[in-house]
C-alpha cells in the first residue's frame, strides 16, 4: 500500500469520459491508494447524463477505494472546476494530489510526491511538483531523480494549501505583463479560441513571477490518455506518449538545481506543442 498522509488527499476531476476514468482508478486500486475525492462537472446535454451515470455508478460502487463524489449541477467548465475543487480541499488539506480522468498515475507517481515531500527543499519553498514529463525529456535509465525546470505542466501534480492560498490571491488580479515569450504566446491562443476554461496560464505566470520553480521527475510517472479527440481543449495526437521505464524505488536522487539546458529544451518544446492543449 502506497501511504497518503491525513494531511493530504487525491483529488480527480472527471466529466463525460467513464472509460478514462475508469483506468485512472484502476491504477489508484493497484497501488491500493485508500481514499480520494471526485468532481464531477454538471452534464451540459442528455449524452452527458448518460455517460456520468456510468461515472457515478463506478464511483459509488468501487469495493477498492473510499471514492467521496463531489458533484456540480451545472456545467462550470474545467477552469472553474479545478479552481472550486482545490479551494474547498485546501481548507481541509495541506497538500492536494490532483488527477484529471485523463492522466493515469504510474507506479513511482505518488511515491516521488511523498518523497519530494519529505525534502528540506519542498518544505522550505513549498514549490509545485508535477508529475509528466515529456517524451524528449523522459529518461529511459534506471535511476529516478529531480529535475528544477520553469514551466509548470498541470497532468498529475501536487500542490501546497498555502502555495494556492497565495496563487488565489494573485488570480482575483488583473495579469501582470510578463516579458516571457510562452505566457504571451499561451495569451494570444487562448485570447483568439476565447477559450475561459484555460486555468494553467494564470498558475504559469503566477509561479514565473513568484520565482517559484517546479520540481519534476526526469521521466515522465503520469501516461496522458487524453488526446484522443475526446477531451474539450486538446486535439488528436501521439506526440505526448511516453513509454514506461522502471525506476528503482529505493532512492530518489534529490536534485534541485536547474539545469539550464533542459530548461531551454522543456520551453522550445512547450512553444512548439502549446497548440495541441491550448
Amino acid at each position: 500500500m502506497i501511504k497518503i498522509s491525513k494531511t493530504d488527499t487525491v483529488a480527480i476531476f472527471a466529466y463525460n469520459r467513464p472509460s478514462h476514468l475508469r483506468r485512472v482508478l484502476i491504477s489508484l486500486e493497484n497501488y491500493k491508494i485508500p481514499k480520494a475525492h471526485i468532481f464531477l462537472d454538471g452534464p451540459r446535454n442528455k449524452k452527458d447524463k448518460i455517460l456520468q451515470k456510468e461515472i457515478i455508478f463506478q464511483v459509488k460502487y468501487n469495493p477498492f477505494i473510499d471514492l467521496k463524489l463531489i458533484r456540480s449541477s451545472k456545467n462550470k467548465g474545467l477552469a472553474k472546476s479545478i479552481m472550486l475543487g482545490i479551494n474547498y480541499l485546501s481548507k481541509k488539506f495541506e497538500n492536494i494530489i490532483i488527477l484529471e480522468d485523463d492522466c493515469v498515475p504510474r507506479k513511482e507517481f505518488f511515491l516521488f510526491i511523498n518523497r519530494v515531500k519529505s525534502s528540506n527543499y519542498f518544505k522550505k519553498n513549498l514549490n509545485p511538483i508535477c508529475g509528466y514529463q515529456f517524451p524528449q525529456l523522459h529518461s529511459k535509465e534506471n535511476k529516478l531523480s529531480t529535475l528544477i525546470l520553469d514551466y509548470f505542466i498541470p497532468w498529475g501534480w501536487c500542490v501546497n494549501a498555502k502555495l494556492w492560498s497565495k496563487y488565489l490571491a494573485y488570480s482575483k488580479k488583473k495579469s501582470q505583463k510578463t516579458n516571457d515569450n510562452l505566457v504571451n504566446k499561451i495569451s494570444k491562443i487562448c485570447l483568439k479560441k476565447e477559450n475561459k476554461s484555460i486555468w494553467s496560464k494564470k498558475f504559469i505566470e503566477f509561479n514565473l513571477i513568484a520565482n517559484k520553480k517546479i520540481i519534476f521527475p526526469n521521466k515522465s510517472l503520469i501516461k496522458n490518455i487524453g488526446f484522443d479527440g475526446s477531451g474539450i481543449n486538446s486535439s488528436i495526437t501521439d506526440r505526448f506518449n511516453t513509454i514506461y521505464s522502471k525506476s528503482s524505488t529505493k532512492r530518489l536522487i534529490m536534485n534541485f538545481k536547474q539545469n539550464n539546458k533542459l530548461q531551454k529544451k522543456q520551453k522550445k518544446i512547450l512553444l512548439e506543442s502549446v497548440k495541441y492543449f491550448f
